[in-house]
């Protein structure tokens, strides 16, 4: 049967070829709408929301943390290895300039507000929610409910996720503060002041002026892929159409061999045949069975054509492709990998889909809360040690900074995840194994040598 009709039918959502509309001077694709790629993508292809779901679902496991930068020298360092963080090597490093660079606000509201941020949702569904729409969209709003009056007038007290899809952002004409805020869909008559809105969105650029306004709104990472997420729906029609109309597996006719008259079955003979097989030897019960039958008759096994095995083989190119969008290990897309190959996947998972998606939601939320409690000195990092793929080997960790020379014990307790209060007559040192205690009282007693 021939199944790339499938591929030329006109379906309802993402099309072949792009429609334009004319807005406001410039001409945009309608499929550029950010709903289309909720209702189109996510929620109707399966891959899309698996591999969108298992980012998000990575990323909102990492726990909010509140830093304060004691060397700035150090934080600079941090910041750029965090970027190139690629293994566990460099996650040694890492861990040592972490120590260095900040020291860790255990008390601050805005940790408070981060694990319950609004009465219907905890922290951790906020941040799948802020994830999943960037991923899809391109964009994630988040506003901040602020009292307006009191000591604590612009700091929030209450953090919403808004769809982005009901987002427009606001111009106000004017050069050097060209964005005035931002308007939802449901609440047009009130322009919310981006004091209150954490934008994070992806880079979108403009080819002349009149695109201008667009570059403060990001372009889904599916944007480009949009022929990819269309192909991959005619695929998934075409596979289904191949299983549902599925034909017979193989041709029951009248035998070649002998006197033509008598290999021919009549048209009344072939329909007791037909029948006498389906009652007796189809079924879950019959399957494999052997038929014994005295009729000259012969078999003609019928398999898949070459263009439906093309179809199957297409779907999986489809799929490889949209995981490379997002920089989702392909060999995680295979049931039949090995373990050795899942490991290194889960790895790359972290490392170029979770660790990027993170960095971006840092540098925004570092800046809002050095703004909302005025202190620049803050930072916000998401905590990347729940990470076990990541995890430096703790042993060599400590071998590599204590033979660096320059690291205390409290750095050393600090940089294995340890807190400062500790009883030094329990921690030993590697001077055959003696407390600690000894040696910081002086009541060691050393023989004299002969």
């Amino acid at each position: 049967m021939n199944l790339l009709k499938a591929f030329q039918k006109k379906e309802a959502g993402l099309p072949e070829s792009l429609q334009w509309q004319y807005v406001k001077g410039v001409w945009t694709p309608y499929d550029s709408k950010d709903e289309v790629f909720v209702e189109k993508a996510y929620k109707a292809i399966p891959i899309v929301q698996s591999i969108i779901s298992k980012i998000i679902e990575k990323a909102a496991d990492a726990q909010p943390q509140i830093m304060r930068i004691k060397d700035e020298r150090e934080a600079s360092k941090y910041f750029a290895y965090r970027k190139g963080l690629k293994n566990k090597d460099r996650a040694l490093e890492m861990a040592a300039m972490k120590v260095k660079a900040f020291e860790q606000v255990d008390r601050h509201p805005f940790l408070d507000l981060m694990e319950n941020p609004n009465p219907t949702m905890t922290g951790r569904q906020l941040r799948e929610e802020l994830f999943g729409y960037l991923l899809i969209t391109g964009n994630s709003i988040e506003y901040a409910a602020m009292p307006g009056a009191g000591q604590r007038a612009t700091q929030p007290v209450e953090l919403w996720s808004v769809p982005s899809p009901c987002v427009k952002p606001v111009m106000s004409g004017s050069r050097t503060e060209p964005l005035a805020g931002y308007a939802i869909t449901y609440n047009f008559d009130k322009v919310i002041p981006t004091q209150q809105i954490t934008h994070v969105k992806y880079f979108n650029p403009v080819s002349d002026f009149q695109g201008f306004e667009s570059s403060f709104w990001g372009i889904s990472p599916l944007r480009s892929s949009v022929n990819l997420i269309s192909q991959k729906r005619f695929a998934d029609s075409a596979q289904g159409s191949l299983f549902a109309n599925m034909g017979p597996s193989g041709l029951i006719s009248g035998s070649s061999q002998g006197a033509p008259e008598k290999g021919t079955l009549t048209e009344e003979q072939a329909i007791q045949v037909n029948d006498t097989f389906r009652q007796n030897h189809m079924g879950v019960h019959n399957a494999g069975d052997i038929i014994v039958t005295p009729a000259d008759v012969k078999w003609v096994q019928i398999g898949l054509s070459p263009v439906d095995l093309n179809i199957l083989d297409f779907s999986k190119d489809l799929e490889r492709q949209i995981a490379n969008v997002y920089g989702y290990p392909s060999q995680l897309l295979e049931p039949s990998g090995t373990l050795a190959n899942s490991s290194a996947g889960d790895t790359r998972v972290i490392t170029n889909c979770v660790l990027p998606l993170l960095r971006k939601y840092d540098d925004m939320r570092t800046a809002k809360i050095r703004e909302w409690y005025n202190d620049p000195k803050l930072v916000y990092l998401s905590d990347t040690d729940v990470y076990p793929e990541l995890e430096a080997d703790k042993i060599e960790l400590v071998k590599w900074m204590r033979s660096a020379g320059v690291f205390s014990q409290d750095e050393i307790r600090a940089a294995l995840g340890y807190g400062e209060n500790y009883n030094p007559d329990s921690v030993l040192v590697p001077s055959n194994l003696v407390p600690l205690s000894d040696i910081m009282s002086g009541d060691l007693e050393v023989g004299n040598e002969m």
